[in-house]
C-alpha cells in the first residue's frame, strides 16, 4: 500500500472517529427522524426510479444465469440491496410510502441494507476493476470488505451499524474509484460511465446536505433526488459493464485470430523445413555430379558457363528454401535487425509473384536504421502490406504498376500507385475479417497493425489519395 493510499484511509478513519465521539447520540434521537411528503408528482418519479433500480437487477441477474459471470451477480445482489434500503427509508421517512407500505421499517432495516450494499458494490467493483490489471486497487478493495464485514457483524450483534451510519457507502465507493483514476492508464469508455454513476450519486448526496430547499425536514415537501440519483447510477453502470465486457469479448476474438494466424504460419514454417529436409540430398548431389562434370569438360569455356551458371541456380534454389524456412519460423525471440535487410530479404521472398505481373518495387534509403524486435513478425508486415498492394495492383489493371518502400529513421513508407482505398472504406481497412477483395480473409492488415502497435510498440497509419495510398510504420526506438 503506497503513502497516497495510507493518506486517504487515515482521513477517512479520523473522520469517523470524529463523527463517532462527538455525534453519536444525535444519530439516534427520536427527534432526527425528519418526515418528507411527496407531492403526485414526485410520488411517481419516486416509483419509476425505483422500478429502474430494481429493473436492473433483475436485467443483470439474468445475464448471471445466462453467461454465468460473477461481476453480473455481485451488481445485481447491489442493486436488490439499494432497493431494500430505498424501500426501507420510505416507510420510515416519506409520505405517502409511510401509509402505503404494510410493513414497519426501523433503521436497522436501513443499516443492514446500506451494509449489504457496500459489500455487493465492493464486491462488483472489485470484479469490474481486475479488468484492469492494477493489483494495487485490489488489494484497497479488500481492506474496505474487510471493514464492511466487520460493520456488517456489529450490525447484527447490536442492531444498528458503526461505519456506514457515520460514513456512507459512496464515500468508501469514492475511495476506490479515485484511486482507479490515479493509477489506469488506459481509461476505456466503461471506466467513465463507472465513475459518472457513482459520481451523480456523490452529487445528489452532498445537495441534499447543503441546499434545504429540497429537503426541508418537519413534514415539508421534498423531492426524490436520490431516487433519480440511484436509477440514473443503476442505467449508466448497466452499460458501462455491459460495454466493457462486449470489448473483452472483442478483445478476445482479435487475440484468437491473432493466434490462428501463428498456428497457420507455424504450420507452413514446419512443412517448409519438411521441403527444405528432402530438397538437401539433391541439391548436394547435382552440385557433386557439376563438379564432376567439371572435371571431364578438358576446360571446355561453353560447359564451365553452363556449370557455373548451374551452380548458380542451385545456391539461389537452397538459399530461397532456407529464407522461407526462416520466415516462417514461429520463434518469438527478438533480436536487433537491420530494417533495409529485412525488406531486402522479404522482397526476395516475394520476388516470383511480382515479376510474372511486371509490378517494379523499388527501395529507397533515406536513413537506414536497426530496432529490436522479432525479425520474422516484422518481415510479416511488410509482406502483409506489399502482398495487398500486389493484390490490388493486379486486379485493377493498373498501367506501369510499382511499389515504393522510403526507410527514414523511424519510418518505413510503403507506397503503390493503386488508385488508393474508397473514403467509406478507409476507417475500417485495419479491422479484422475486413475486406474489399474477393477471396480474403481479411486479417493481413489487421495482424500487421496488431504486430506493430502491440509487439513493437510503434504505430501503422495509411494515407490515401487518387494515385494509391502510403501505409506508414513507425517504430519508436527506446
Amino acid at each position: 500500500m503506497d503513502r497516497v493510499v495510507k493518506i486517504k484511509l487515515a482521513v477517512v478513519l479520523i473522520y469517523l472517529a470524529v463523527i463517532i465521539g462527538f455525534f453519536y447520540e444525535e444519530q439516534f434521537l427520536p427527534e432526527n427522524i425528519n418526515f418528507y411528503i411527496y407531492d403526485e408528482m414526485a410520488f411517481i418519479i419516486a416509483i419509476f426510479s425505483l422500478g429502474i433500480v430494481a429493473g436492473a437487477g433483475i436485467y443483470n441477474l439474468a445475464f448471471y444465469f445466462y453467461i454465468h459471470n460473477k461481476h453480473y451477480l455481485y451488481y445485481a445482489l447491489a442493486q436488490f440491496s439499494i432497493v431494500a434500503l430505498m424501500i426501507n427509508m420510505e416507510a420510515l421517512f416519506i409520505q405517502p410510502f409511510h401509509n402505503i407500505y404494510n410493513f414497519e421499517a426501523t433503521l436497522f432495516y436501513i443499516d443492514i441494507s446500506q451494509v449489504f450494499a457496500l459489500i455487493f458494490s465492493l464486491l462488483f467493483l472489485q470484479s469490474f476493476l481486475n479488468l484492469y490489471n492494477i493489483e494495487k486497487i485490489n488489494k484497497l478493495i479488500k481492506i474496505v470488505i474487510y471493514i464492511a464485514i466487520f460493520d456488517l457483524i456489529f450490525t447484527l450483534i447490536f442492531d444498528h451499524a458503526i461505519i456506514v451510519k457515520f460514513v456512507p457507502s459512496f464515500i468508501w465507493v469514492l475511495l476506490i474509484l479515485s484511486e482507479a483514476h490515479r493509477l489506469i492508464e488506459k481509461k476505456d469508455i466503461p471506466f467513465y460511465f463507472l465513475s459518472i454513476g457513482w459520481y451523480v450519486v456523490l452529487l445528489v448526496t452532498i445537495i441534499k446536505f447543503l441546499y434545504p430547499l429540497f429537503t426541508d425536514g418537519g413534514n415539508s415537501s421534498a423531492y426524490p433526488l436520490l431516487h433519480i440519483a440511484f436509477a440514473l447510477e443503476s442505467t449508466l453502470i448497466s452499460f458501462a459493464l455491459s460495454y466493457k465486457f462486449k470489448l473483452v469479448e472483442n478483445e478476445q476474438k482479435k487475440q484468437q485470430t491473432l493466434l490462428l494466424q501463428q498456428s497457420r504460419l507455424a504450420s507452413m514454417g514446419e512443412m517448409i523445413s519438411i521441403i527444405a529436409h528432402q530438397w538437401r540430398q539433391p541439391l548436394n548431389f547435382l552440385s557433386f555430379s557439376f563438379m564432376h562434370i567439371k572435371r571431364s569438360c578438358n576446360n571446355d569455356e561453353d560447359a564451365l558457363l553452363t556449370i557455373k551458371e548451374a551452380n548458380e541456380q542451385l545456391q539461389y534454389m537452397s538459399t530461397t528454401i532456407e529464407n522461407f524456412r526462416n520466415f516462417y519460423n514461429p520463434s518469438k525471440e527478438k533480436n536487433k535487425f537491420d530494417i533495409e535487410e529485412s525488406c531486402r530479404t522479404t522482397l526476395k521472398i516475394l520476388s516470383p509473384t511480382l515479376e510474372p505481373a511486371k509490378i517494379k518495387i523499388d527501395i529507397e534509403i533515406k536513413e537506414n536504421f536497426s530496432f529490436y524486435a522479432n525479425s520474422n513478425e516484422f518481415q510479416q508486415v511488410i509482406l502483409n502490406i506489399v502482398n495487398n498492394a500486389k493484390d490490388i495492383l493486379i486486379e485493377r489493371k493498373v498501367e506501369n504498376p510499382k511499389i515504393e518502400i522510403t526507410i527514414d529513421r523511424p519510418k518505413i513508407t510503403i507506397t503503390d500507385n493503386g488508385g488508393g482505398i474508397a473514403k467509406e472504406h478507409i476507417d475500417r481497412i485495419f479491422e479484422p475479417y475486413f475486406s474489399t477483395k474477393q477471396d480474403s480473409d481479411g486479417i493481413g492488415l489487421y495482424i500487421s497493425k496488431t504486430i506493430i502497435e502491440n509487439e513493437m510498440g510503434g504505430k501503422l497509419s495509411v494515407v490515401t489519395d487518387s494515385d494509391g495510398c502510403s501505409f506508414i510504420i513507425e517504430l519508436m526506438e527506446t
